[in-house]
């Protein structure tokens, strides 16, 4: 079961999808907002045969991971139907969106060009040299735009927003003046408290694992670990920090932390090394308890998997690294390339001028978003409703968590 893709022309920078609208920002600071669930709607409407097909695969991509609608998929002669309609969509023509189908265009709240962006609890933030900056996002249909300027949440430098699904807080990365987090405060107007540094070491790029947060870069990569405990006082579930893990305790390595690219997200971690990608199942910390005694922590990192994927990409480390529900995203410079859930892989040839997946998202988790220098490229991946999430190896696992489900739009 192939992905299937939405072409969007113009020349773009960065791209977000948030509540039914899709923003896209550009060089000269303007935002293109578009109605993507009208964009959605006028294409089943036109291709009814796969009505649904389109919709589960690029605005309602929850639904078949819905614990009662995933039974009845388990009915055969219903799955084929789904199955049918799917495998159609790679061979549907889907016409490239033009600037018509925009909603409007307008300037940007951010002044500079940022080197990521994030939409946590309709907040927009922005990153870059110039600090952390954040701005309200109006509704899709609200008659005025931007009107104020963002707010400065912060004065250094950052390369990286990563917001938790979990905890209201963001996580930002800062080169070698390592990884922070920011409290989120929802009942104050999406105001950041004050910063709180998780790690001194340098760190690129990073991704929540459940409570912790995984921080790398090209050459290094650490866990900032959490525990969940209950306040005696208000028995209240709170998060406290636990240490640095390295990737030595990670990977089980007995001669010393190896060398390799190594990235994660939720409870998967991967690291490309000589023996080729190797695979981590984490377990969040959890309490043992004795005689209703809290005694001890205990986290667990299991290895999944060690294969080899030397014809799978280039033979050189990535520039870039994401997981998503579908699997994990690898950018190199000519190419990106998608390690599916379901062991296949697949590669987007062409120099990318950024890419994002929203592994956050309860309605966009299947999409990747790749800009390249004329188009925006909208793919959708419909293979990992039918894969066993408890036992993939690329992507992490949808609505399993401990027995709970943590998937919401924020």
């Amino acid at each position: 079961m192939h992905s299937v893709s939405i072409k969007i022309a113009g020349a773009f920078w960065d791209s977000q999808i948030y509540s039914g609208e899709l923003i896209l920002f550009d060089c000269d600071n303007a935002l293109h907002r578009i109605d993507w669930r009208k964009i959605i709607d006028e294409l089943a409407e036109r291709h009814a045969p796969v009505q649904t097909g389109l919709r589960v695969a690029f605005s309602d991509s929850d639904l078949f991971y819905n614990p009662k609608v995933r039974k009845i998929l388990l009915d055969p002669s219903i799955s084929e139907q789904i199955k049918g309609q799917l495998n159609k969509l790679t061979s549907l023509d889907i016409p490239e969106i033009k600037r018509s189908f925009f909603r409007k265009i307008e300037k940007s709240p951010f002044d500079f060009l940022s080197t990521d962006t994030d939409i946590y609890y309709g907040q927009i933030f922005a990153c870059g040299d110039e600090g952390l900056f954040s701005s309200p996002k109006n509704h899709p249909r609200a008659t005025q735009n931007f009107t104020k300027p963002a707010t400065k949440c912060h004065d250094a430098s950052f390369l990286q927003i990563k917001a938790s699904d979990r905890h209201t807080a963001i996580a930002v990365t800062a080169g070698d003046d390592g990884l922070f987090e920011f409290p989120f405060n929802k009942d104050e107007n999406g105001c950041l408290s004050k910063e709180k540094q998780l790690a001194t070491r340098p760190c690129n790029a990073c991704d929540w694992s459940f409570q912790s947060v995984m921080g790398w870069t090209t050459n290094s990569a650490f866990l900032a670990s959490f525990r969940e405990e209950k306040d005696s006082k208000t028995n209240k579930v709170v998060r406290s920090f636990d240490r640095i893990v390295n990737t030595k305790e990670i990977f089980d390595d007995p001669y010393g932390d190896a060398q390799g690219f190594t990235w994660g997200s939720r409870e998967k971690i991967y690291r490309i090394s000589g023996r080729g990608i190797e695979v981590t199942n984490y377990s969040p910390a959890k309490i043992i308890s004795g005689n209703k005694v809290k005694s001890q922590y205990q986290q667990a990192f299991s290895k999944a998997s060690s294969e080899s994927i030397n014809d799978v990409f280039p033979n050189s480390a990535p520039i870039a690294t994401g997981t998503a529900p579908f699997g994990t995203i690898l950018e190199f410079e000519d190419r990106v390339v998608v390690l599916r859930s379901d062991g296949e892989s697949e590669e987007f040839m062409g120099e990318a001028v950024h890419w994002r997946v929203f592994p956050r998202s309860e309605h966009y988790s299947n999409q990747l978003h790749i800009v390249y220098d004329d188009h925006l490229l909208v793919t959708s991946f419909v293979h990992d409703y039918f894969v066993n999430q408890k036992e993939k190896l690329y992507g992490f696992a949808r609505n399993v968590d401990n027995g709970k489900i943590f998937r919401q739009e924020m």
